[in-house]
């Protein structure tokens, strides 16, 4: 079978959960990577044995990519998914798609016109506890969708709080921490009109700036079926969970300052969904990969796949390189990037101006 060639731009922290889900891909062969950092570059040829070059346009140039995997901060997303195009390369690119509407809108635009693939790496959806939801959901095990949740409240106060900085969101812009709405959240509110198969109506919000002190930031999504979505976020505090309410996890997350731990051990502070409807309600712990299921007189664990994090990143990279040699469009495509950055930015709006913001057609 001949496998996609393909090769990452950015060679950062998530670059190695990529690469280690990229492992179980059948489909592909990771034959290079560009990073601006000499050290960091020589330190990734070394370990995964690919061809390095501090030159993306190069790497674009050279290596007959089929598959170019975006993974650079989002300010430089548009500049690097329509370079890719240019040379007919099909594009993932990382969350969130792009730092404003236009920037998003453009690269859609241009992969269109170029005739290449735009899979946008919403990689919560290939969780496996989050696809099973997403299954029992559709299966109308829980019946119409009510409620939404999401909420992390933690750190070690506002002295240790740690800014992503300009370096990935524009100084004064919508940015702030890696645990924050723009940062993260951007991944709940994707996955929620996802589980509830609806869109957003209307937002209220507030959103920390990059560079800027920190705020609680939150989001309420109203959908048009009329569930409600609910961010709240604030890593500059300190949490408040008991420890029996840690859990055992599967797979691999991140800390709040960013670091990947790995899976297999006790979690304190598991991140977890909330889904609540007329049947029943799901609680998914989607980096632990466990599942659970309450509906009236019993309560349940469900079995999910024994796929967590980073398979999330093979399953992910599996669905594209299909859709490209199938010439299928995309599980997850550059509307729903530009769709929940639109949600996203609506809860500054919200806030600016004191307002509930309507959520109007994104193209």
């Amino acid at each position: 079978m001949k496998k996609l060639r393909v090769g990452l731009i950015g060679l950062g922290g998530v670059a190695e959960v990529h690469l280690e889900g990229y492992k179980e891909v059948d489909e592909i062969k990771v034959v290079a990577g560009a990073e601006l950092r000499e050290d960091r570059l020589n330190q990734m040829v070394e370990k995964w044995g690919i061809s390095g070059y501090t030159s993306y346009e190069e790497m674009l140039e050279k290596e007959e990519l089929d598959i170019a995997s975006v993974l650079t901060p989002a300010r430089s997303h548009r500049e690097v998914t329509e370079r890719a195009a240019e040379y007919g390369i099909n594009v993932l690119c990382e969350k969130p798609i792009a730092v404003t509407l236009d920037d998003a809108r453009a690269m859609i635009k241009k992969c269109s016109k170029e005739g290449v693939k735009f899979c946008y790496g919403s990689s919560y959806r290939f969780l496996c506890a989050c696809r099973k939801a997403k299954e029992m959901i559709d299966e109308g095990m829980l019946g119409d969708i009510l409620l939404l949740m999401e909420t992390f409240i933690g750190g070690q106060g506002p002295q240790k709080y740690k800014d992503l900085g300009p370096h990935h969101y524009p100084k004064g812009g919508p940015g702030g921490g890696g645990m924050g709405l723009v940062d993260h959240g951007i991944h709940l509110v994707d996955i929620f009109r996802w589980l509830t198969g609806s869109e957003v109506g209307a937002v209220a919000g507030r959103g920390n700036y990059s560079s800027m002190p920190p705020e609680t930031e939150y989001l309420t999504m109203i959908f048009k079926n009329g569930a409600i979505g609910q961010l709240i976020y604030n890593e500059a505090t300190y949490p408040s969970d008991m420890p029996v309410e840690g859990i055992f996890s599967w797979g691999g997350s991140w800390d709040i300052h960013g670091n990947l731990l790995p899976g297999g051990g006790w979690n304190a502070y598991p991140g977890s969904i909330r889904v609540h409807g007329e049947k029943g309600a799901l609680r998914i712990f989607h980096y632990a990969n466990k599942l659970f299921f309450f509906r009236e007189e019993r309560q349940e664990q469900i079995q999910v796949p024994d796929r967590p994090m980073p398979s999330n990143f093979a399953l992910q990279m599996e669905s594209f390189a299909k859709c490209v040699m199938k010439d299928d469009e995309p599980e997850v495509t550059g509307i729903d990037g530009l769709k929940a950055l639109q949600v996203v930015l609506a809860a500054y709006e919200s806030f600016e101006t004191q307002k509930i913001v309507p959520i109007k057609p994104v193209l």
